[in-house]
């Protein structure tokens, strides 16, 4: 892991990692993250979440879900570089492409699959994907995944969930009510990491805006 982390250059953590990490690497808890997209926090819980992997076992261990296909391969890339050396499998379920080769991923024995709710709700109807043996269920951006009409499809995971043995960490950049709701329901006890809440966006994107009209918009993306 740490030959792994230096070769992508990470050298001193963001405040959520420096926060979130002491915490999800001490022991097993339920955790609600609350930062900024582009903070950092895909390390804050892969990391921890790769050290709790049994590489000797085929089936999946911990499930990520992300509220968009983008995000779930971004996701699923970063894992997979921070874990190469550990040999933990990552696998990423996203709609709108076929099923044949998540089947195959799942058959060959994922360690951690990193999908949008929709489709691993698919999974498990379809008996494809078993989360009985899951350790740890990130929910990252709930926020958005909330806005975008995927609380039932998250409320339907957690409960195919084995709650006496696994855990939830939900990471998010706001705490809305409907998020506060999830939370109140399915996380025991949760600990807790907040970075600065007057810095909601990350100083590190740059954001541009163009004003243009509706029938431009195509040509100008």
């Amino acid at each position: 892991m740490a030959r792994a982390i230096a070769e992508l250059g990470f050298t001193t953590p963001t405040p959520i990692q420096a926060q979130a990490l002491p915490i999800l690497l001490e022991g097993p808890t339920d955790f609600i993250g609350l930062a900024a997209t582009g903070t950092g926090k895909t390390a804050a819980f892969g990391i921890p979440l790769l050290e709790k992997i049994d590489t000797h076992q085929k089936h999946v261990q911990g499930v990520i879900l992300c509220p968009t296909r983008e995000l779930a391969l971004q996701v699923s890339g970063q894992i997979s570089l921070i874990g190469k050396y550990k040999g933990v499998k990552t696998l990423p379920i996203y709609g709108g492409t076929g099923y044949d080769a998540q089947y195959e991923g799942l058959r060959r024995g994922a360690h951690i699959v990193v999908g949008t709710p929709g489709r691993i709700i698919d999974h498990i109807n379809r008996k494809s994907l078993h989360l009985k043996d899951t350790k740890v269920v990130v929910l990252d951006e709930a926020a958005e995944m909330i806005s975008m009409g995927f609380k039932e499809d998250l409320e339907k995971i957690l409960q195919a969930t084995p709650r006496q043995s696994s855990h939830i960490w939900l990471f998010s950049a706001t705490m809305s009510g409907e998020v506060r709701r999830v939370a109140d329901t399915y996380l025991k006890k949760p600990k807790m990491a907040q970075v600065n809440r007057t810095e909601m966006l990350s100083t590190t994107v740059e954001q541009i805006y163009y004003i243009v009209r509706e029938s431009d918009k195509p040509e100008i993306l």
